[in-house]
């Protein structure tokens, strides 16, 4: 029996994971985190509560657990700078380190994020994980080096480390740091104050990349089966989506009509109006293609938890 160990194992992705891996079977699953897990943790075999910014308690946990399969989905997108370095980039190296000490011959997937791409321009696109990377602000510039990190301790170590580099995930039980689960957020408040709720929303002339959650698990879940170790794929869906339209389509499925409205404040003037990627390296390596419709991947934002976790 493989024993799977899950950093973030509190957050939204996780749930996801453990659902997946749950029912696949054979496996014990440990998570880890910061914080305790919710309704998600009753997938799990085990949870140990550890900063991962402590090496000290990453060392703890690894001669402990002993995994086979490692998923580090743990980090964060917003906060001072210093926690963002310090959670992305030393969690990620004390865990690197960790692994190497206590459990070398383990698969290792890092979860990046295609905002370790930066700006693109048009003659770029479709992005694919050949174009360099050129991050902006803490969050993308601390995933970066985390991948970097990863590449290093494979190449320098001999681990088997792969890396996703995943673009706007979307399913049920997002957080408000990403996109769609801040508009989701903002939707919800506005129906519970009666009225015509309206909603506020940054820029809707972009254009992004949105790939499901369901599709993303089974990619990670290719990933460490395959042997790819030292490489980056993107995980996408491969075609742009006007945010208009996500934003239109997200709250067709609200119990009432709710309107929206920009909000300058809500605007970044430093993102690219298109960014969208290629996942046809993830197809050729082992075989991803994403299979569930925007529209549904959508709808089923507005669950509160992972569909099949009971309450």
């Amino acid at each position: 029996m493989n024993t799977i160990l899950i950093t973030g194992a509190s957050g939204f992705f996780a749930r996801h994971l453990a659902k997946r891996l749950s029912r696949d079977g054979g496996s014990r699953i440990i998570g880890t985190d910061l914080v305790a897990p919710g309704e998600g943790g009753r997938l799990l075999d085990g949870f140990v509560q550890i900063d991962l910014g402590e090496f000290a308690q990453v060392v703890d946990l690894l001669r402990r657990v002993r995994p086979d399969l490692v998923f580090h989905l743990a980090g964060i997108h917003h906060g001072e700078a210093k926690d963002i370095y310090r959670t992305n980039v030393m969690g990620a190296v004390h865990l690197l380190e960790a692994v190497r000490l206590e459990s070398h011959s383990a698969r290792v997937l890092f979860v990046g994020s295609a905002a370790e791409y930066g700006l693109v321009g048009k003659e770029e696109l479709p992005i694919t994980e050949d174009i360099p990377c050129r991050p902006q602000g803490p969050y993308g510039l601390s995933k970066y080096a985390s991948t970097l990190a990863g590449l290093n301790w494979c190449r320098q170590y001999g681990m088997k480390i792969v890396i996703a580099r995943p673009f706007n995930i979307i399913g049920a039980g997002m957080p408000q740091s990403l996109v769609v689960g801040a508009i989701l957020a903002r939707a919800r408040k506005a129906l519970a104050q009666g009225g015509n709720p309206v909603v506020k929303v940054g820029n809707l002339d972009s254009e992004r990349d949105f790939v499901a959650v369901d599709d993303t698990v089974d990619a990670y879940v290719r990933m460490l089966e395959g042997n790819r170790w030292g490489e980056v794929f993107n995980i996408c869906s491969g075609r742009p989506y006007a945010v208009r339209d996500v934003v239109e389509m997200l709250l067709s499925f609200a119990p009432r009509r709710v309107q929206f409205e920009v909000d300058p404040t809500l605007l970044r003037s430093h993102e690219g109006k298109v960014i969208y990627g290629s996942y046809g390296k993830a197809k050729e390596a082992f075989g991803f293609v994403p299979a569930t419709p925007l529209h549904d991947a959508l709808r089923l934002c507005w669950s509160d938890s992972v569909p099949g976790i009971s309450q």
